[in-house]
């Protein structure tokens, strides 16, 4: 749980930040305007919503790396830390969403009798679920695709872990009279809508949301805040993706927020990524290296300045 709240936290502190000027900074906002749309009502109302892609979370791994100085191997366990944040999420049971979590795929389709008390048993299942993790990174570099691109399997891609992922950020900062409109339940107003006029609404272990940490703030909206929810992408049928690879576009909707009795937010699929600059980081040994260096010159270039003053 605390690795997703993390996650959550890393999401909010990235909508259109732009106080970054490094090359996987840009990669980062260009990706963001990608996975963005936003809508304003007639009453003043503002909403914006992130469509959490794969492709989205890398590039801003990848931006969190630079501004913090960090090297590959840094990289990619911040990657792995935030997957494991969803193949280890708790996730509902009324709608047959429980079994995506891999304790669940091991305990069916691997290992029926697993008793995770049982030290040789649980060591055999984290050695498993490691090897899940790394062959999803190893598939991120996958010299035959670039980097950032709409699909790397079946479950990420346009999906987080099967999952429609979208952060909604609401405001009524800026309106000329500020209606505070109800909020408490929005997410139960919010469907994905796709091109086939289908609507879906979310799931999560918290009413509509994945937890009760995203929920927004407040009854009302005053000022900012922001909600996350989540659509498992298969149908009733537990078989048939609500967005399919070949769709060109899915549809947010939100009911009854304001003065608005329904917003729309269209994202038109696939997305187009932009290029990054470079597929690797320097290594961990390199940054700590070229960072050593650094110290001893500026010791180097102060020592010289102590003596040329005296």
């Amino acid at each position: 749980m605390a690795l997703l709240l993390l996650c959550i936290a890393l999401l909010a502190t990235g909508c259109g930040s732009g106080s970054s000027q490094g090359p996987y900074a840009k990669v980062e906002q260009e990706v963001w305007r990608e996975v963005n749309a936003g809508q304003r009502g007639s009453d003043g109302v503002s909403v914006q919503a992130t469509l959490n892609t794969f492709a989205y979370e890398i590039s801003r791994a990848y931006a969190r790396a630079e501004r913090e100085d960090l090297g590959q191997e840094q990289l990619e366990y911040r990657i792995k830390r935030a997957i494991y944040a969803y193949v280890d999420g708790t996730y509902p049971a009324a709608d047959g969403t429980d079994i995506n979590s891999l304790y669940f795929q091991y305990l069916v389709y691997v290992n029926p009798s697993f008793d995770a008390r049982n030290p040789l048993q649980k060591k055999q299942f984290d050695i498993w679920r490691d090897l899940y993790v790394q062959r999803l990174v190893d598939a991120i570099y996958d010299r035959k695709f670039p980097i950032l691109r709409p699909m790397y399997d079946e479950r990420w891609g346009l999906t987080l872990y099967s999952r429609l992922v979208f952060t909604v950020y609401l405001s009524n900062e800026d309106a000329d009279a500020p209606i505070k409109p109800e909020i408490a339940n929005i997410g139960s107003r919010t469907f994905l809508v796709n091109q086939r006029g289908e609507r879906f609404a979310p799931s999560g272990n918290f009413n509509s949301y994945p937890y009760e940490s995203d929920r927004p703030e407040g009854e009302v909206l005053d000022g900012k805040t922001y909600y996350r929810v989540f659509f498992p992408n298969r149908k009733d049928d537990k078989k048939t993706p609500i967005v399919q690879p070949d769709d060109d576009y899915v549809e947010l909707h939100i009911e009854g927020l304001g003065n608005e009795p329904l917003r729309k937010l269209r994202w038109d699929l696939p997305f187009d990524y932009p290029e990054l600059p470079e597929r690797k980081l320097p290594s961990d040994e390199e940054v700590l290296a070229r960072k050593e260096a650094e110290r001893a010159e500026r010791r180097a270039a102060a020592a010289a300045a102590r003596a040329e003053g005296e």
